[in-house]
């Protein structure tokens, strides 16, 4: 019988999932013989897709600079460190770090640098961005000088 510790974590779980949840799709990736050479998919673990919470919170760091001035910086810089937190009955085989994750959202693809279980229930699996989507087309409308409103700037060109 499980300890109310352990249900209380399992209500929690679900209820992460259901209110943060979003789709996300995992490939076992294997080395590719060289250590050198890219990742390749692993057959023997078949894609699977699992629903988990995902964070990209960003941090600024403001480091010291190593000129004359003691209080001096360097230019603040801000940068993103984005995870998955996953139970673990969602997960068909261990992920390890190198496989691939995919947010079905946004399209990103990811590769897992650091798995981390919280020693409850679930997993945190610290992300590498590996391929970003490709930005949606910005639909610019084309400048109409034939029109009563844009005939001012015809004259104003010299046209």
């Amino acid at each position: 019988m499980p300890s109310p510790f352990e249900q209380a974590a399992a209500q929690t779980s679900a209820a992460v999932d259901s209110i943060f949840g979003e789709l996300f799709t995992f490939t076992a990736m294997k080395e590719n013989g060289d250590v050198d050479a890219k990742r390749v998919v692993d057959p023997d673990r078949p894609d699977f897709d699992a629903i988990g919470a995902y964070l990209a919170a960003t941090s600024s760091l403001y480091p010291h600079a190593r000129g004359s001035i003691a209080d001096d910086h360097v230019q603040k810089t801000a940068a993103s460190q984005p995870l998955v937190s996953i139970d673990n009955a969602n997960l068909r085989w261990p992920v390890v770090t190198g496989d691939r994750c995919t947010r079905q959202k946004t399209g990103e693809v990811f590769e897992v640098s650091r798995p981390m279980p919280d020693g409850v229930k679930r997993t945190i699996f610290h992300l590498t961005a590996r391929k970003r989507p490709p930005l949606p087309l910005v639909f610019v409308p084309r400048l109409d000088f034939s029109d009563a409103r844009n005939s001012g700037l015809l004259a104003a060109i010299g046209a």
